[in-house]
């Protein structure tokens, strides 16, 4: 479990299930901040850091892409496609949003994986101390569930065995006792109950977890873009569709901010003027900086039409459900068929055609 959404209601100090992004939390958790579109923690980025197995960590935040400037304050570490490593589901304060981040390093060394039950005290087992010795290595791990920020340890414990071709495990039990389930072989699931003296088996569970997308999009090639929402010049939603055109669209993803972005304007403004496509550019910049963006296209290309990216809104398509605007380089244009389909990604200026 991972702390997420609170009331609509802040002042009475009450917590209920919300819609992302609803007014309590904005209330709650500095509304300026979050309405201008700013850092919560001063753009502060997430880390994440490895074993090196020498007494060391290393740092692959930027390799491992979990170097997110959403504010990470909750993390859950669990095996979520039951394959044997540990992935992390991540709570991001920034935008109110969720991260899964999949652990494709492999699972070749082997792992053991724990799961109790006793028979005095809590059934739970809260407060057992598990110890597996692999090969000339000792690890322990207590149960706690309570482990982490305002987060909580899954009920599975999983070790790693680092080649060994067996695993000796002993249980401290909450109560004080201390009782050994001998070896188990890499790949076990073993259920261990109080005073039962040897582990049972539980059956594996996989589960696919999807490939991620290319960063900054929540669509890829050979996808449709489906009609979504924006902002004109004066702040009112207009519905986008890229397949009402009846030709081929570049879908453009730029801001005010990005240098890069602000010179292809002109060449953009080119395309549109073609007889074969149609440019759809949408400014992804924040509330406060967007008449600086309506400018910049005001002289550099004022033929070409005003999109501007508004907040997310329940139930209806924007697009947030086609960018993920946290991790979006700019500038990216899509390139889509006649009927929306996304044909080619471009990341970085476009050139002439």
């Amino acid at each position: 479990m991972v702390a997420s959404s609170c009331s609509s209601t802040p002042e009475s100090g009450k917590f209920s299930r919300e819609e992302v992004g609803n007014d309590g939390f904005l209330a709650r958790h500095n509304g300026q901040i979050f309405a201008e579109g700013r850092s919560f923690s001063g753009n502060e980025r997430d880390k994440l850091f490895i074993n090196d197995g020498a007494g060391s960590f290393l740092d692959l935040s930027d390799l491992s892409g979990a170097d997110s400037s959403n504010d990470g304050r909750a993390v859950i570490a669990f095996d979520a496609d039951d394959d044997g490593d540990v992935d992390l589901f991540v709570h991001e304060t920034q935008r109110e949003r969720h991260a899964m981040y999949r652990n494709d390093l492999g699972t070749a060394p082997g792992f053991v994986k724990v799961k109790l039950r006793a028979t005095t005290g809590n059934a739970e087992a809260i407060g057992a101390q598990v110890e597996v010795v692999a090969g000339e290595r000792k690890v322990s791990q207590v149960l706690s569930r309570g482990a982490g920020f305002i987060s909580c340890q899954a009920p599975e414990l999983i070790f790693g065995l680092g080649g060994a071709t067996a695993a000796t495990v002993t249980v401290r039990w909450p109560g004080g006792a201390v009782e050994s389930f001998g070896d188990l072989k890499p790949g076990a699931r073993a259920l261990l109950v109080e005073g039962a003296g040897v582990a049972a088996s539980y059956g594996a569970v996989p589960r696919v977890l999807e490939d991620p997308k290319p960063r900054g999009l929540l669509v890829n090639v050979g996808d449709k873009v489906a009609p979504f929402e924006v902002l004109d010049a004066s702040g009112a939603q207009v519905l986008i569709d890229p397949a009402a055109t009846g030709e081929r669209v570049a879908l453009n993803l730029w801001a005010s901010y990005c240098a890069p972005c602000v010179a292809e304007l002109p060449l953009l403004e080119e395309w549109d003027a073609g007889e074969d496509m149609r440019v759809i550019a949408v400014s992804v910049d924040a509330p406060s900086d967007r008449a600086r963006a309506l400018e910049l296209l005001g002289q550099r290309a004022p033929a070409l039409g005003v999109h501007l990216a508004g907040d997310s809104r329940p139930g209806v398509r924007t697009i947030q459900d086609v960018v993920d605007l946290a991790r979006l380089p700019l500038p990216t244009t899509l390139m889509l068929s006649p009927d929306g389909t996304i044909e080619e990604i471009l990341r970085g200026p476009v050139e002439p055609r």
